[in-house]
């Protein structure tokens, strides 16, 4: 194990919270893995829960209101699907990244 990651360990070693330097960091990494994927998972609760709808409804919807406001400008909509549009980028990175999250908590450590 690198010699700094093994002086960042050896406290946790020491006072007895972890058996061996390899199992602080695999228990380590693992607590990560699942607070991240926790704050993931919040993050499109909080979205659905807003909108009442699922991702790929949102995508839906977002187009349709891009269509209206194609059609009719309106600057009072326009500011509106583009908080919308925001929420819809941070939707789909709380997706990807929590698809990867979840990918690294199902291999081996």
């Amino acid at each position: 194990m690198n010699t700094t990651v093994t002086m960042i360990i050896e406290p946790f070693v020491r006072r007895g919270l972890f058996a061996s330097p390899e199992q602080a960091v695999t228990e380590m990494a693992r607590d990560y893995v699942l607070r991240q994927i926790e704050h993931h998972q919040a993050i499109v609760q909080k979205l659905q829960t807003r909108y009442g709808m699922t991702y790929e409804q949102f995508e839906d919807y977002l187009r349709a209101r891009s269509e209206t406001l194609q059609a009719v400008p309106d600057p009072a909509l326009n500011l509106a699907v583009m908080a919308e549009e925001d929420d819809a980028l941070d939707w789909k990175i709380a997706r990807e990244m929590l698809r990867s999250w979840l990918g690294l908590q199902i291999e081996p450590v």
